[in-house]
């Protein structure tokens, strides 16, 4: 039987105008330009290559011979022979004693500026970056914990507002303060600490208010616009070319949406399930105006005066636990969210590192690789599972990273060739896409109300402490040996399927509404029972609602 607020819905509209409205605005204009400020660090960290620079070269020697006999030579894994990046001879190369560089010269083919070349954090002082990413996921791990309980006990609208206002005024510290490491570190922070908090909560409110069919075009309306976001990213900084230029148009996409921000409605439902029964008939009467609908008055009533099946007790963190069944499936998502999050990470800052090509169209085609991976994913997970789904992307994950660690050591000019390696690199985005994909599903779907901010937010907690290990790793391959971080990374893939396995399938299945419900959800499901394919165009959750009444 549907719940007063589900027939609420039904009588207001489900896909009305209002539905197609504020995903239009938010999971798609938003979703767009959210991640250019969230995410430019990613850019704007870029350690280009670089070289001492080695002063007083005479008219008649060439610049490569001046190189050669000032700066010491190695040879990599695949036997090329190239320029040392650190070091320099003290007395050329007729005494085989080295020095740190004294100035460095950089590339400056792409990149004018970036926030390493402008301080000189290389070579030794290299860490620098990886720990700036490390402080700015450590600060979304923190960040996630008191937002996800603050959405879910003052709502979606303020989780949303101070979100935006948080990531805008971290950027403008970072901006101003840039030749700082510690005053750049708490910028980064200060515009972390909110998480996704604020794409998290406009997606949740589209969905607390969409019908079951319109869920799924939601989540992928909102990951096709972070990708198109993330595409944009790297063409903005390739047309200003420097890290300052484009920190500030950034952050100036954001300044309409804070404006404006008053404007954002409350989700109904969490008002309903909170007990604000009288905020919530006003927004719903909103909703259906813009719909051309009409709330009857007898919902209406119900709505005020019968209680929904939660208290107005905001259950927090310790409700993911409450239970056996529903620990475990709590704790696989968060191995399933740390493994995706070091996977996806890593990519993404070998993307814009890309020194034999163009960074800015690696990224951007490995940014736009993610839109199919998307729709992959959605297709993938109404037909074979959500959880043979997952299990798919790590897999895939798994053997792409086996690949390019033997490509390191190889010295075939064909397995070699960058355009090799850009496809190898784009296909592990696109299943580490598909793996985002669906344990957002997943996370919406296992979780009742009452606890899916937090249940979402925790999930983004573990993500980001997956990804502050990832600037570490990333630093392995790039100063240590250029196959340690593949070879971790499949480890850590492998450890993706497994954990992926044990969860429970939530294809064709009745969700649970309550906590009690989710505490035996999957409980007696045979883990490796495979779900029948779904060959119809029909939304499973729909088929199956109506296969019950029948």
């Amino acid at each position: 039987m549907d719940s007063v607020f589900d027939q609420a819905l039904i009588e207001i509209g489900q896909d009305g105008r209002f539905q197609k409205k504020f995903d239009i605005i938010y999971n798609v204009i938003f979703a767009v330009l959210w991640p250019m400020a969230y995410m430019n660090l990613i850019l704007a960290l870029v350690v280009v290559p670089h070289m001492c620079q080695v002063s007083g070269k005479p008219d008649s020697i060439s610049e490569l011979y001046w190189k050669e006999i000032n700066i010491p030579q190695y040879t990599n894994a695949a036997g090329e022979v190239k320029f040392d990046s650190c070091l320099m001879y003290i007395n050329g190369s007729s005494s085989n004693d080295t020095k740190a560089c004294d100035k460095y010269e950089y590339d400056k083919t792409w990149y004018e500026e970036t926030v390493p070349t402008k301080n000189n954090w290389v070579c030794d002082k290299e860490l620098y970056v990886a720990n700036i990413f490390a402080a700015s996921k450590i600060g979304e791990l923190v960040g996630s914990m008191v937002f996800g309980w603050f959405g879910d006990a003052y709502g979606r609208r303020p989780a949303y507002i101070t979100s935006l206002a948080l990531l805008v005024l971290g950027r403008v510290i970072s901006l101003f303060a840039g030749s700082s490491f510690i005053f750049f570190v708490i910028g980064s922070v200060i515009a972390a600490f909110p998480s996704w908090s604020a794409i998290q909560s406009v997606t949740v409110i589209s969905m607390e208010l969409s019908s079951a069919e319109r869920r799924s075009t939601t989540a992928t309306l909102r990951f096709a616009g972070w990708s198109v976001g993330m595409a944009l990213m790297a063409v903005l900084f390739w047309w200003l070319r420097h890290w300052q230029t484009f920190f500030i148009a950034t952050i100036i996409l954001q300044i309409p949406f804070l404006i404006f921000s008053w404007k954002m409605v409350e989700s109904p439902r969490w008002l309903w399930i909170q007990g604000h029964s009288k905020k919530c008939v006003k927004y719903l009467k909103q909703i259906a105006k813009e719909n051309k609908r009409d709330l009857s008055v007898e919902t209406e009533n119900s709505i005020l005066n019968v209680k929904p099946v939660q208290n107005n007790e905001t259950l927090g963190y310790i409700a993911l636990f409450s239970g056996w069944t529903l620990a475990k499936n709590t704790t696989l998502q968060l191995v399933f969210w740390v493994c995706i999050s070091v996977n996806y990470t890593v990519i993404m800052m070998s993307s814009g590192d890309k020194s034999d090509g163009n960074p800015f169209l690696e990224f951007l085609w490995q940014a736009l690789a993610e839109v199919p991976g998307y729709f992959i994913a959605a297709w993938l997970a109404d037909r074979i599972g959500r959880r043979n789904t997952g299990v798919l992307s790590f897999a895939i994950g798994a053997c792409m990273w086996i690949i390019l660690a033997l490509r390191e050591s190889s010295s075939n000019a064909i397995f070699r060739h960058p355009l090799i390696g850009s496809g190898i690199v784009i296909v592990t985005r696109l299943s580490a896409t598909m793996g985002y994909y669906i344990i957002n599903i997943l996370n919406f779907e296992l979780y009742p109300t009452c606890i899916r901010q937090s249940g979402m937010c925790l999930g983004n907690l573990f993500s980001s402490g997956g990804s502050a290990l990832a600037p570490y790793i990333f630093y392995l391959g790039h100063r240590v040996n250029s196959q340690l971080s593949s070879v971790i990374l499949t480890g850590v893939s492998v450890i993706g399927v497994i954990s992926t396995l044990l969860l429970p399938e939530t294809l064709n299945k009745k969700l649970p509404e309550t906590i009690e419900d989710a505490q035996v959800f999957g409980k007696t499901t045979q883990t490796y029972t495979p779900v029948l394919l779904n060959t119809s165009d029909e939304d499973p959750v729909v088929a199956l609602e109506k296969n019950e009444n029948d």
